[in-house]
């Protein structure tokens, strides 16, 4: 009976010796986000995490999706956050590392016909950073275009899009803010 009484005050003595230890911060680097990246060539995000594949439409898959990966660094964060993607418009000196306009089979998607555009109140809800989070997939949902006129069998899209910055949420690398969704309807 003593030993048990003699290992309760021991118990009680250790328990109460713990205390929270305190993780300070040593990071003190900048808070941002940026795409996935994890290929050769333009900095471009491909779909995570099958970074060859291409969205396919036909009568049968009217809709696709391709997903991306987003990467969440800095300090940890206690609330949601939010960020938005647009359609990239591209410059001259991109141009020599994209295929829209150089290839004339390849066509620049359009919003709302396409694909589900970037600022459709559909898309909301995968725009939003929950509290400590590190990443997060973010979709591009793919549309069939009943109205699609072919030439041959089939019809190639590009779609180049990118991070908007905003107060909340920067771009932390900036080679790595865009990304790059490529899909086929096919007429039948």
């Amino acid at each position: 009976m003593k030993n048990i009484i003699i290992m309760i005050c021991c118990a009680c003595f250790l328990l109460g010796a713990c205390d929270k230890a305190e993780v300070p911060s040593i990071y003190a680097g900048p808070n941002g986000i940026n795409f996935y990246y994890d290929q050769v060539g333009p900095y471009d995000a491909d779909p995570y995490p099958n970074s060859n594949k291409e969205g396919s439409l036909s009568s049968s898959q009217p809709t696709d999706t391709l997903w991306f990966k987003i990467l969440v660094m800095g300090n940890v964060s206690d609330k949601e956050r939010k960020f938005s993607l647009k359609q990239s418009e591209l410059s001259a000196s991109d141009s020599l590392h994209y295929y829209t306009g150089l290839t004339p089979q390849v066509e620049v998607a359009v919003p709302g016909v396409n694909y589900v555009a970037f600022d459709d109140p559909r898309m909301e809800q995968y725009y939003v950073i929950p509290p400590h989070t590190s990443e997060l997939l973010v979709p591009v949902i793919l549309l069939r275009d009943p109205n699609a006129v072919f030439v041959s069998f089939s019809i190639k899209y590009r779609l180049h899009f990118e991070i908007v910055p905003n107060d909340e949420v920067k771009i932390l690398d900036s080679r790595f803010y865009r990304g790059t969704a490529k899909f086929t309807q096919w007429s039948w």
